[in-house]
């Protein structure tokens, strides 16, 4: 489990802490959105839970691995993946393959180990084709896959996600979300986005705003509890928006993030010839 207690970072000049007083958890194979507006400190806190940042009061516990201590921290980052915004700010090899097995001959795997799990990852992610291809020169959501077969080659037991989906168009989208289905389940994540559409399709949601925690929930907990300067900045879920007037005109007893569950109360079952949005990971 990753653990954070009363964190809080600072930075020398700057009026305001970045964080402050941030705790909550993330448990083995929990999906949870990290939701807030630009400037929230969501990429300062991303950055925490695998040690790429210390914090500068309070603790970030990787199964039980304090994230500021140095003789442990090769460990702590073996167990939690990142991926970037931008994926080609940690590609640093020349091919899709090599790229692949960069992360493995850092740990002296085996040859035959080597190829084998490469070869897995190139067609566990769709990227055979694109073996020998230059990560510069694919599309954008080749590069997120390419950067999240990296990670998963590595076996981490967490996964973190700054803004990986800002980049990609509709379909990019789409094939990131399969990839992170194809996931283990034991697999923490943690997926940072301004998207509130996106966040409200995880099971749990925790919102950052101005560096603080303002709410840590189930999307329709969460959702009628946001503040007004969060809401300006994130907007709410379209599903929430039209369920919140059919509560109002008493259509439906209770407003609602998810869509079959709007659905539902209004006695309407899912048409499964309409292709609906790439669901996140649940």
């Amino acid at each position: 489990m990753i653990e954070l207690h009363d964190i809080a970072v600072e930075i020398p000049g700057r009026p305001a802490p970045v964080l402050d007083g941030v705790s909550f958890t993330l448990a083995p194979g929990e999906r949870v959105a990290l939701l807030g507006g630009n400037g929230s400190g969501k990429t300062t806190l991303v950055r925490l839970l695998n040690g790429t940042r210390p914090p500068t009061r309070g603790r970030v516990l990787v199964d039980g691995l304090d994230t500021r201590a140095a003789a442990t921290l090769l460990e702590v980052r073996r167990a939690v993946g990142l991926l970037f915004q931008d994926p080609d700010d940690q590609f640093v090899t020349t091919t899709v393959e090599r790229e692949i097995a960069f992360g493995l001959e850092n740990l002296r795997v085996p040859t035959a180990e080597l190829r084998r799990t490469v070869d897995e990852a190139l067609g566990r992610f769709d990227l055979e084709p694109h073996r020998r291809t230059p990560p510069h020169e694919m599309s954008g959501g080749e590069k997120a896959r390419l950067a999240l077969a990296c990670v998963w080659v590595m076996r981490p037991r967490y996964l973190l996600l700054d803004e990986t989906e800002s980049l990609l168009d509709r379909r990019g989208r789409e094939h990131l979300s399969a990839a992170l289905a194809a996931l283990p389940e034991e697999t923490g994540i943690l997926h940072a986005t301004t998207d509130c559409e996106l966040a409200a399709r995880f099971p749990r949601v925790v919102v950052l705003h101005g560096g603080r925690q303002v709410a840590d929930g189930a999307p329709d907990d969460v959702m009628p509890t946001l503040p007004a300067e969060v809401v300006a900045r994130t907007s709410r879920p379209l599903v929430w928006r039209i369920s919140s007037r059919l509560q109002s005109a008493g259509r439906i007893a209770h407003a609602t993030a998810s869509e079959e569950r709007l659905l539902g109360a209004l006695g309407v079952a899912p048409d499964p010839n309409i292709r609906r949005s790439p669901a996140g990971p649940t």
